[in-house]
């Protein structure tokens, strides 16, 4: 090996090191419940939306009180849709822990609902960590905080 490969080699691999871990097989399961999550969502399919909640979660949004309990948060979920708006979310996974009994997601959102009224669209973005708690075979979101910051802007 000539010594520019063996120069970037030492170079590049703390940078490998401090990648946070995102794959593994427990990890792709917790990445896969997001997936789950945003076709409920889209779909306006609440009940399946509803079966990705602990009974005990909690949503905790940006400028909003907490909901508290799965039925509240789609309720909370819902506000928007049944008003006739469209709305979409995005989210890009960060960091990605899966150690049963729980499981942390770090992932930036983004987020547009557009009403039918013909106002501006609201856009928002930031970052989201989503604990998952591991109950009935399964991961279940059971705490979820979202925030606005300013290293992830609004498309």
């Amino acid at each position: 090996m000539n010594a520019a490969l063996i120069a970037l080699a030492l170079f590049a691999a703390p940078l490998f090191a401090a990648t946070p871990a995102l794959a593994g097989k427990a990890e792709d399961a917790l990445k896969a419940q997001g997936d789950r999550w945003n076709a409920a969502y889209n779909a306006g399919d609440w009940a399946a939306l509803r079966a990705l909640y602990a009974d005990d979660a909690w949503l905790m949004t940006d400028k909003a009180p907490a909901a508290k309990g799965a039925d509240a948060i789609i309720a909370y979920l819902r506000r928007f849709r049944d008003r006739g708006a469209t709305v979409r979310f995005r989210f890009a996974p960060e960091d990605v822990v899966a150690k049963k009994p729980f499981g942390f997601v770090t992932a930036k959102y983004w987020m547009t609902a557009q009403l039918p009224n013909g106002a501006p669209p609201i856009r928002t973005a930031g970052r989201s960590l989503l604990i998952y708690k591991w109950q009935g075979g399964g991961w279940k979101l059971w705490r979820d905080m979202d925030n606005t910051t300013p290293d992830v802007t609004v498309e």
